[in-house]
């Protein structure tokens, strides 16, 4: 039988050694992490650019883009204002969620109609005309909004 005085000293050793490849791997997961998400950023804009910078009518053209570290996919968010009525100020409103830049599918739509009448008398009103998320329906913007949260943050 093999007495180990120093058993305690080999356990204290292996245990910070092991405590050292933990904040080690730690630090490659962040940074792996980051490159993820510098690159979705970069190929979101480069997408976003080559899909819609050549949209006249826009009153707002605008997105927003997230790694989902979950789902491994780069998702952008695309917030669309269009006027079609520019005599009464009536605008729709759409919002666009793409599952993955690099597949450039749709994954949920949201519109809604802004209207405005001048005449018989001045009158106005939102209508939604769409809401949709991965064949989930939903009938307001906040209902939408709960529904891309999971794709949109992680």
């Amino acid at each position: 039988m093999v007495a180990g005085c120093d058993h305690e000293q080999r356990i204290a050793a292996l245990e910070k050694q092991s405590q050292e490849l933990k904040t080690e791997l730690a630090k490659n997961k962040a940074a792996a992490d980051f490159d993820f998400q510098s690159k979705c950023s970069r190929d979101a804009k480069a997408w976003f650019n080559e899909n819609w910078a050549g949209t006249k009518d826009a009153a707002l053209l605008d997105y927003t883009n997230h790694f989902n570290k979950a789902q491994n996919k780069c998702f952008i968010l695309v917030e669309y204002h269009y006027s079609i009525d520019k005599k009464t100020g009536s605008w729709i409103g759409d919002l666009i969620l793409y599952d993955d830049v690099y597949e450039n599918s749709k994954y949920g739509d949201f519109s809604e109609n802004h209207w405005i009448s001048l005449q018989p008398k001045i009158e106005s009103g939102d209508h939604v005309s769409e809401c949709e998320v991965y064949g989930k329906k939903c009938t307001t913007e906040d209902e939408f909004n709960g529904l891309i949260r999971s794709y949109m943050n992680d």
